[in-house]
């Protein structure tokens, strides 16, 4: 599979790292890029899906059970 958007993880890591303002160490450098590029490629995947742009489903939403005493416990 091949990345859609042809990310070039260095020249994106230099990009970002020069607008965000957060220095990346040099040694940090290679993991970080194999990094956005396993995003990327994950990314694909996801566009991949067929999906139908007529429906919207939600995701469950997780609620805790106040009513077992647990979150008391806990705080």
């Amino acid at each position: 599979m091949t990345n859609k958007i042809h990310l070039a993880p260095k020249a994106y890591l230099d990009l970002m790292e020069t607008m965000i303002g957060i220095p990346v160490h040099e040694e940090w450098k290679v993991g970080v890029c194999l990094h956005l590029a396993n995003a990327a490629r994950m990314a694909d995947i996801v566009e991949c899906a067929e999906l139908d742009p007529n429906s919207l489903e939600l995701a469950g939403t997780f609620e805790p059970d106040r009513d077992n005493g647990l979150m008391e416990d806990t705080l």
